[in-house]
């Protein structure tokens, strides 16, 4: 990539910016047990390299390589070229843009996902037409994103339109003085949904409107950030269940010259006849455990895959001391209770007490030091409901970005 990079330079001014991480990482009772069953350690790192190619003046493509994510020793990281998994090298973004004047336009594979803050984000590789529209104080964007595709020709199903996955999007954000402000509305047509019995049929369908609203800025020495979500889910499926859910996050902090103090409110709700919980999002760290365990055993159906939790309150208090340009300490401690009405996880709750030290060693070069140690409580229901074993966290990460 590197030499292809290179050699279009003559043609084009290329933007080359990446980042690659090794990190080192000890769990204990990771699996919130009421008997710890023993430690695991494991190595992993991730890597990515990108390139934005100008080719004109306001037109240009950008590619984005990734490399070598997962953990050493597992079949899809032998130490040898592998293309053939996520162990190996992947395009994860490549898309072209122009900017017209009064409008710009980007097409192509693209981050898809994230919006506002980092709550109930879950930034993934999406196809999608993106048209920004620059308004009064901000931008007003329109895109459609394609998440699978059955209705290309040749098709021999009939109907096959019906069974692809949609979502159509407007988003405005805005900036008045200190204040950042806007709105996203998303509506998602989702036919290509699996379940034990396969694909669904063409009456078969999950469609979801998303609405979100955000609010971030400063007051004097306060700072804050906040995110307002709500989604509508209805359904086709024989069985199952209409739902919605709504999300809020609200985070307020001080900056009182080298010291950091700060508060954040979590909440995520649960509907209780279709089992489902607003989640926190791959991208929103609760917790250090919770973000590396993926909430195991604390949400959902035993088993949170959405890298963090889902349908929790919480409260975050934490405090960030930076004793000079190139040292930061920091600690926090979380309070989380279940709003689950699932008879498994309706009593869970828990709390963590993290800590951090980061050390800048260069302007590239950072290495920093997690620790974490939580308690889960009323894990279950009746006779099997128990207090977990403590639960034990050590990691250190080197990383490098340009």
């Amino acid at each position: 990539m590197v030499v292809a990079f290179a050699a279009t330079a003559f043609a084009a001014d290329v933007k080359l910016s990446g980042y690659m991480e090794v990190k080192g990482i000890y769990i204990e009772n990771g699996e919130a047990n009421e008997d710890s069953l023993g430690e695991t350690s494991w190595w992993e790192q991730d890597g990515n390299i990108q390139a934005k190619f100008i080719v004109d003046k306001g037109t240009a493509f950008t590619v984005r390589g990734d490399f070598r994510d997962g953990t050493w020793g597992e079949s899809n990281m032998v130490a040898k070229t592998n293309s053939g998994d996520e162990g190996g090298f992947t395009i994860q973004r490549a898309f072209l843009e122009h900017d017209f004047g009064k409008a710009a336009i980007q097409a192509g594979l693209m981050g898809t996902g994230g919006w506002g803050t980092a709550f109930s984000n879950n930034v993934e590789g999406n196809y999608r037409v993106k048209l920004i529209v620059p308004v009064a104080t901000g931008k007003l964007t329109f895109q459609t994103t394609k998440s699978n595709e059955s209705g290309s020709f040749p098709s021999n199903k009939k109907d096959a339109e019906k069974d692809d996955n949609d979502q159509y999007g407007v988003d405005y954000v805005g900036k008045t003085g200190n204040y950042t402000y806007g709105f996203n509305l998303t509506y998602r047509m989702d036919s290509r949904v699996n379940n034990e019995g396969g694909l669904k049929g063409d009456d078969d369908s999950a469609d979801t409107v998303k609405l979100e609203l955000m609010l971030k800025g400063e007051l004097g020495l306060i700072g804050f950030e906040s995110e307002f979500a709500y989604a509508d889910v209805s359904t086709d499926e024989v069985g199952a269940e209409d739902y919605d859910l709504f999300g809020a996050y609200v985070n307020v902090w001080g900056n009182l010259g080298k010291f950091t103090p700060g508060i954040a409110f979590i909440y995520g709700s649960t509907d209780e006849d279709a089992n489902e919980g607003f989640e926190f999002g791959d991208d929103f760290n609760t917790t250090l455990l919770v973000d590396l365990t993926d909430g195991y055993n604390l949400s959902g159906a035993g088993y949170s895959t959405n890298g963090d939790l889902s349908g929790y309150t919480a409260v975050k208090a934490y405090l960030d001391y930076a004793h000079n340009d190139a040292l930061t300490i920091g600690g926090a401690f979380t309070y989380a209770v279940s709003n689950w009405d699932d008879p498994n996880y309706e009593d869970v709750k828990f709390y963590e007490l993290d800590a951090y030290v980061s050390y800048q060693i260069n302007k590239a070069l950072n290495y920093t030091v997690q620790a974490g140690y939580a308690q889960a409580d009323e894990i279950g229901t009746g006779a099997a409901q128990y207090d977990s074993d403590p639960i034990y966290l050590a990691a250190h990460t080197l990383s490098i970005s340009f």
